[in-house]
């Protein structure tokens, strides 16, 4: 239960940046702040390590991992040869219901991004994906394509910095309708390009981090 609480307290300071790529972790620091011991901490060190949140060094120093360009490139050349497989399969065998379900998820984006709340717009865009992928009902395509996902939502959490949220919302929406003309080739087409627009959406900020209060960044403050 400590070791899960320090797991959710920091992942969630990360997604929600209050903790830059590269911030070191100070065991004793964070052991302090919540009270237990540094085994404690260690153990939720190494899950987070698991979750490609956080950097343990050989001399076991931690820090806030630091995705570069190179790794959010190969991430999305994954994606794309992993959906663009699924996308063949579905133009030959999607449902109606399947296709309003997609629809309607473009309008909860749409909406979420109208009111200006672009995290949630963010969310909805990655389930659009996996919503996609479940239509293919492969629980290891599920699992692959989830660990991927994750890896995403850290580098987008990280690094987002100039998304033309107006252009990916639209994408969603015409991928669906190549998908209902049963056009694979233009919907690929289309997927590569949507790919192509959110990575000129990063920022990669290679600088040293700069001081961290982590009893705030934490919420214990």
């Amino acid at each position: 239960m400590l070791t899960q609480k320090i797991v959710t307290a920091v992942s969630d300071a990360i997604y929600h940046r209050r903790l830059p790529p590269g911030t070191k972790l100070n065991e004793r620091e964070i052991a302090d702040l919540f009270e237990v011991s540094r085994t404690v901490v260690r153990q939720a060190l190494i899950r987070l390590s698991q979750e490609h949140l956080v950097e343990i060094s050989p001399k076991r120093s931690s820090s806030v991992t630091c995705p570069s360009f190179d790794d959010a490139y190969q991430l999305y050349q994954m994606l794309l040869v992993l959906e663009s497989g699924v996308i063949d399969q579905l133009t030959k065998t999607i449902t109606r219901e399947e296709l309003d379900l997609l629809r309607a998820h473009t309008v909860k984006e749409r909406i979420a991004h109208e009111n200006h709340d672009d995290d949630l717009g963010d969310e909805l865009g990655r389930g659009f994906h996996t919503l996609l992928i479940s239509f293919m009902k492969n629980e290891m395509l599920n699992k692959i394509h989830s660990q991927l996902r994750r890896q995403e939502a850290l580098i987008n959490a990280l690094y987002r910095s100039g998304f033309d949220y107006c252009q990916l919302r639209d994408e969603h929406a015409r991928l669906v309708d190549c998908i209902d003309r049963r056009d694979a080739d233009s919907a690929k087409d289309l997927l590569a390009s949507h790919y192509n627009l959110v990575i000129k959406g990063y920022k990669f900020n290679m600088s040293a981090p700069p001081d961290i209060d982590l009893k705030i960044a934490l919420g214990l403050g």
